[in-house]
């Protein structure tokens, strides 16, 4: 005798439901993606290019337990994403960085004008006037790492002292140096 189908347990369908499908997630996330990117204000042009990355990120998961936990991994997703980009524009200056634009900042094969040369030349000196009066140990500490390119470390062990006060002797340089250079 053959077992009655009501008694057979379901077997899962072989194909994933529709709303979980990946071919139709780009379809039912990508405009609510790009508004989220553009409401934390990433300009326009990396909008798409962050979609992508989410999409890319769900590509590499391997299941979710409901549609619920799809939308909330996929909008996880856009937020550390966010703040991956945030970390590196913070990391790089991005918003500080000037891009080189020949018309404006000359021509990198142009040979510099006198002026320039008696600027470069008045800064120089003030430089080597502002180093002499620095107090004897923290000239050294600042010739050893700029002149001699030892690390913290070497110069530390050469002169018998904490790293840490190499740090503070440096700061300290640096400070006097571009107030004094860079009246």
């Amino acid at each position: 005798m053959e077992p009655q189908l009501a008694t057979l347990p379901r077997a899962r369908a072989s194909s994933p439901r529709p709303d979980t499908c990946l071919d139709s997630i780009p379809l039912r996330f990508r405009l609510r993606l790009r508004r989220y990117f553009e409401k934390h204000g990433v300009p326009r042009d990396e909008v798409d290019d962050l979609v992508q990355d989410v999409f890319l990120r769900l590509a590499t998961r391997t299941h979710f337990e409901s549609p619920t936990h799809l939308e909330a991994y996929i909008f996880r997703s856009a937020a550390n994403l966010l703040h991956d980009r945030h970390r590196r524009q913070v990391t790089r200056a991005t918003a500080r960085h000037e891009a080189y634009e020949e018309d404006i900042h000359g021509s990198v094969f142009a040979t510099p004008g006198p002026d320039r040369v008696v600027h470069s030349a008045q800064r120089l000196e003030r430089l080597l006037a502002a180093l002499e009066e620095l107090p004897e140990r923290t000239r050294k500490v600042f010739t050893l790492y700029h002149l001699e390119d030892l690390p913290h470390r070497k110069i530390a062990e050469r002169l018998g002292i904490a790293v840490s006060t190499i740090e503070k002797h440096m700061a300290r340089a640096n400070v006097y140096l571009m107030a004094r250079v860079e009246p």
